[in-house]
């Protein structure tokens, strides 16, 4: 038994923060009695193994076993925080199997506060923000090394209360001093202000884009005001650059929200960082993103114009991510040079690191690429390999993907069975796909599928025209596209 207390000592946090497992057994071992053995029965570890954690001649290093080592101690949420994972799930997996009562709030039925969806993005008061401490949420999901299921990010962000955030409020102690003055910024800080912006990246993959907006606005404002302040040369430029990532995801998201003069400010914002980080590339993510408010040759102009701030080498997952890019528009555009891009796009991928290289990177693993390819070959119209495309991009999603992306891949799927003739399958498919879009709210799910609603235009099916009609009454709901 390990003693509550332990867990919330200066020198347990610190370790825990700075994920030193060594030093975390070092002090269960003082201030509990436990010994090496017992730990190592307690995290399935070796006793060989403990010890030489413990004498610092072996690192910590994996996320699986980083989970295993809080299970085994049975370490409270705070220090699971603290560690950079997710809370533990089963209280709240326990009451959604078991269906107990739950008050009403807010004027939400209970049965919606049983579901992990329904506490995250359900509808909900937008100057509530859902009790969410989004900084605080961001920061922790950024620490998290390997990409994360939704599943687990919906649990996290549910168990991420003002409370619980309250108990990890330390980190940010120095944030509030640097912001009065430059002379108590650290490396400590500049990290955790990174970690954040790469958070908000991944908490985009998942929530509708008004759920973050306000939590990324006041993390770029904290950003600027550190530059303002005259920080020292060292860390002027880290602060610009995660400024710039961050501002790439804002206007992204201001896109979204159909507020095209806040995304253009955003944009701007962007380019200013990317020249004062000596980050070019940043301004690579800008039009990459840009390319998907528009269709056709602009689009490509976009892409392209995206690929001038490439480096000569590396950053390589940008460069896949530009590169599919470009295939599927030209795809869509008839143009057969978009299977060579593809295959250029596949071996800079092979190349890739996309969890060490950007914050906007994390998103592009073998499931993405697998979509893009769906895609190109939708476009082009290649039936062959199109269905083996769409096995690959199936067989990558799993029930806990990010909705936006299953909403694309289910609107290419569509596109590919109405184009075969089977519509039974496409409207299935097409159905999947709003509800996805609906979930997360995506303007960017929602222009994907006006694809499906042209070829669904002149169906005389049932199915086909009350699909239609969902489809309509969820754009108008949603409001016009900013397009």
């Amino acid at each position: 038994m390990i003693p509550p207390d332990l867990w919330r000592r200066p020198e347990m946090l610190d370790a825990l923060k700075k994920r030193n497992i060594g030093q975390v057994f070092r002090l269960i071992r003082q201030y509990a009695g436990v010994s090496q053995t017992r730990i190592g029965i307690a995290v399935n570890l070796s006793q060989g193994k403990v010890s030489e954690i413990m004498r610092g001649t072996a690192q910590v290093t994996a996320l699986d076993v980083f989970e295993r080592i809080a299970d085994g101690l049975h370490m409270p949420d705070p220090a699971r925080l603290a560690l950079g994972l997710a809370p533990s799930p089963s209280p709240l997996i326990e009451a959604a199997s078991s269906r107990r009562a739950i008050p009403p709030r807010d004027g939400m039925p209970a049965s919606q506060l049983l579901s992990v969806e329904g506490v995250v993005i359900g509808p909900r008061p937008t100057d509530d923000l859902w009790d969410v401490d989004l900084l605080t949420l961001a920061w922790v999901v950024g620490r998290l090394d390997a990409r994360m299921d939704r599943r687990t990010m919906l649990l996290l962000a549910a168990g991420m209360t003002a409370e619980t955030a309250a108990s990890i409020a330390d980190p940010w102690e120095r944030l509030s001093r640097a912001l009065k003055g430059p002379q108590m910024l650290d490396d400590d800080t500049i990290e955790r202000l990174e970690a954040r912006t790469i958070g908000f990246h991944r908490l985009e993959y998942v929530m509708p884009a008004r759920a973050i907006y306000q939590g990324l606005t006041t993390h770029i404002n904290e950003l600027s005001t550190l530059l303002q302040s005259g920080p020292p040369e060292r860390y002027r430029r880290r602060l610009a650059a995660t400024a710039g990532e961050a501002a790439t995801l804002a206007s992204w998201i201001a896109w979204d929200l159909k507020q095209p003069a806040q995304s253009a400010s955003f944009e701007r914002v962007a380019a200013l960082a990317a020249e004062e980080s000596g980050h070019r590339v940043i301004q690579a993510c800008t039009y990459a993103y840009r390319s998907y408010a528009v269709t056709g040759p602009e689009a490509v102009e976009h892409i392209r114009r995206a690929q001038q701030f490439l480096p000569a080498e590396g950053d390589d997952a940008t460069r896949a991510w530009l590169l599919a890019r470009e295939a599927e528009e030209l795809a869509a555009l008839g143009d057969g040079q978009a299977v060579e891009l593809l295959q250029r796009a596949e071996d800079a991928h092979t190349r890739a690191r996309p969890h060490r290289e950007r914050a906007w990177t994390r998103f592009l693993d073998a499931g993405r690429m697998a979509a893009f390819q769906l895609s190109t070959y939708v476009r082009l119209g290649d039936e062959q390999h199109v269905t083996e495309a769409g096995r690959a991009a199936l067989a990558a999603l799993g029930q806990d993907e990010d909705q936006k992306r299953v909403s694309v891949v289910y609107t290419d799927i569509a596109q590919a069975q109405l184009q075969l003739g089977d519509v039974t399958e496409g409207v299935a498919y097409a159905r999947r796909a709003l509800e996805a879009a609906q979930r997360t709210e995506s303007t960017w799910g929602m222009q994907h599928l006006a694809k499906v609603e042209k070829a669904l235009a002149a169906r005389p099916d049932h199915a086909a025209r009350e699909l239609l009609g969902d489809i309509r009454a969820t754009r108008r709901a949603l409001g016009p596209s900013p397009a």
